[in-house]
């Protein structure tokens, strides 16, 4: 008897179909977005998260008691509930750190129920030190004697806020304004000055650290060049506890389409990698099972 191989080279065809479709579609082009691979996606920094051991946290009760977490909360997009703040203050007090990088001063509602003296100022922040020739391409310098500035010599921000108060970790150069014109140049009634775009402060025994330009973690901010350390500084906030929780309920990391969001939460699952292995195991035996039969 002779069975066709047709069939199994067409399912093969199929199940390499059906993975090409999930690789292709499980993309998006959204800003800030970890499943975006785009110059303004985060997909390189969250696989050095994930290959750290990051835990993913859709809602705040899923915090730890124990006091060795780093939280990284990046642009965030949502109000926090009083209940998610109170656990938040909770997290800070019993030793960890909370890391806030946002340019939006929506946030300072946070910072403020945290009982935090820094507050985000989203100003048209310019310098003369800069990496490319637009002024709001600025270059931040270390301040101060924080852990986070140990080892790195500079930052590139990509159109930053700035903060006021707590301690600054890293600062503009004196050659710095805020263009309040718009003109891209210094003009009469704007002033030269230091500005923090990274500070730190003090919370019960845990820190806070509020970081002015959310963006210097997408893909293009990572390796920018110009003797960029901007993964450098990614690898050292995430070395300062032993433990990584990364926020997903409110940050826009999280955004992608419903259906985008469903087919990488599959792809990401321990079942969807069995399954696949499995049904590839099982046309390959098929499909010599078959050519044997043809030879006979």
């Amino acid at each position: 008897m002779t069975i066709s191989r047709a069939p199994w080279l067409a399912a093969l065809l199929i199940l390499a179909g059906i993975l090409a479709l999930l690789l292709h579609i499980s993309g998006t082009t959204m800003d800030y977005s970890r499943y975006n691979t785009g110059w303004n996606g985060t997909s390189t920094l969250f696989q050095v998260m994930d290959d750290r051991g990051a835990v993913m946290l859709e809602r705040m009760d899923e915090l730890p008691d124990s006091g060795d977490c780093l939280l990284m909360i990046l642009a965030p997009g949502g109000e926090y509930p009083a209940g998610e703040i109170s656990r938040l203050s909770l997290f800070l007090d019993r030793g960890n750190i909370v890391v806030l990088a946002s340019d939006r001063e929506d946030e300072n509602s946070l910072l403020s129920g945290l009982g935090s003296a820094i507050s985000i100022r989203n100003e048209n922040l310019s310098s003369i030190d800069r990496y490319v020739d637009h002024p709001a391409s600025v270059i931040a310098f270390p301040s101060g004697a924080d852990p986070l500035r140990t080892g790195i010599s500079r930052i590139l921000l990509n159109n930053p806020s700035y903060v006021e108060g707590g301690f600054p970790v890293f600062e503009t150069s004196l050659l710095s304004w805020v263009d309040k014109d718009g003109n891209s140049r210094l003009s009469r009634g704007e002033s030269l000055q230091k500005f923090s775009v990274v500070a730190a402060e003090r919370h019960g025994n845990g820190t806070l650290y509020v970081i002015a330009d959310p963006s210097i973690f997408i893909n293009v901010m990572q390796d920018p060049g110009e003797r960029s350390e901007n993964a450098e500084f990614s690898r050292r906030l995430m070395s300062l506890k032993p433990c990584l929780l990364v926020d997903q309920g409110h940050s826009r990391t999280a955004s992608c389409p419903p259906v985008i969001r469903a087919v990488n939460l599959v792809r990401e699952s321990t079942g969807y990698m069995i399954a696949i292995i499995t049904l590839i195991f099982l046309a390959i035996s098929l499909f010599i099972v078959t050519r044997r039969k043809d030879h006979d």
